[in-house]
């Protein structure tokens, strides 16, 4: 398979992921087990997301200005645009007042309108921190790649060290700036270079390891903190997003049609779209309508919701990409 379509398979697959994670709608008697399995086992997919990036960009090539240009004017706009049409819904819509002054002189620093967007935020961090890590890059041995990604390592094992030993997690810790999402950045510019480092001989074990500790945990009722322990940044979901990058990558070019890697392609361009639109069609649409709550098996309302959301959010933006500048809006130009 090359490269590029190996990339848009996980792509749409860490969208797909998003969207799961965002379906449940929130009620009392939803059930522990399958939220808390539904949680973990999409939390590979902000992963993806910034693996595929470094994969693609690192190390960049452009002199700064170009790189800046044109990263953050293909990010930036849609998300100014989504970020305020979002404000407009919680006010009009869910009728919630706010400080409309303060949210506007916010966005160039945090999320508004939706909470989901601080993915986006952190993108946009490491964008700016590519052109630095780039000239590293350039120069650096296999094995100084693999020294910072073990330092990495470390520091998503925290949650399961601090049982043990005493721990600085502040900004004044040894590992402090070996820490956080630049990791997945990194390791995805590594995989690339280096596809045959990773084998399926240390993977497989490691990955029944990481689906074994929170089985373990929820079955002996061992009292963890979830969202410390099985989210993005733990050593456990690392595992799950190598597997699947590894998974992805073994598939045979022979094994897709021509016609299906362009819709494969294509569908891959719309990603971006489709998580700026798929919040307002869950929440907004989907979760009130009367056949969705009609749905009394709650497993089936969750599938059912993010079959509906995926399909819609990506008929929305390859509708919305049919408009002039659609690129500016979705991130999408449609074929028409």
């Amino acid at each position: 398979m090359s490269r590029l379509v190996g990339f848009d398979i996980l792509r749409i697959i860490a969208c797909l992921m998003i969207v799961m994670m965002h379906s449940p709608i929130q009620q009392g008697n939803a059930n522990e087990y399958f939220m808390s399995s539904l949680s973990y086992f999409t939390a590979p997919g902000i992963g993806l997301f910034f693996m595929i990036s470094g994969a693609l960009i690192l190390p960049v090539s452009q002199d700064l200005g170009a790189f800046l240009k044109k990263r953050f004017v293909k990010v930036t706009i849609p998300v100014l645009i989504w970020s305020i049409f979002y404000l407009l819904c919680k006010q009009f819509i869910s009728g919630r007042s706010f400080d409309w002054i303060n949210s506007l002189l916010s966005m160039p620093f945090s999320t508004q309108g939706t909470s989901i967007f601080w993915f986006i935020y952190t993108l946009l961090g490491l964008y700016l921190l590519a052109p630095i890590l780039s000239r590293w890059l350039l120069t650096a041995s296999r094995q100084e790649l693999e020294f910072y990604l073990v330092l990495w390592g470390i520091s998503l094992c925290y949650p399961l060290l601090k049982y043990v030993v005493d721990l600085n997690t502040s900004n004044t810790g040894i590992l402090y700036y070996f820490s956080g999402y630049v990791g997945y950045f990194i390791l995805g510019y590594y995989l690339k270079t280096y596809p045959d480092r990773i084998t399926w001989k240390y993977l497989i074990p490691a990955l029944i390891i990481a689906i074994a500790v929170p089985v373990v945990c929820k079955l002996q009722h061992i009292e963890v903190d979830f969202y410390d322990l099985f989210w993005y940044l733990s050593i456990f979901v690392v595992i799950q997003c190598v597997c699947w990058w590894k998974a992805i990558c073994s598939i045979k070019q022979s094994a897709i049609g021509e016609k299906t890697s362009r819709f494969i392609t294509e569908l891959s361009k719309m990603t971006f779209g489709i998580y700026l639109v798929h919040i307002f069609i869950m929440r907004y649409i989907l979760w009130h309508c009367d056949f969705i709550l009609s749905i009394e098996n709650y497993y089936l309302q969750t599938t059912v919701i993010m079959v509906l959301t995926f399909v819609l959010s990506a008929l929305c933006t390859y509708l919305i990409g049919l408009l002039p500048k659609s690129q500016y809006i979705v991130g999408y130009k449609s074929r028409i």
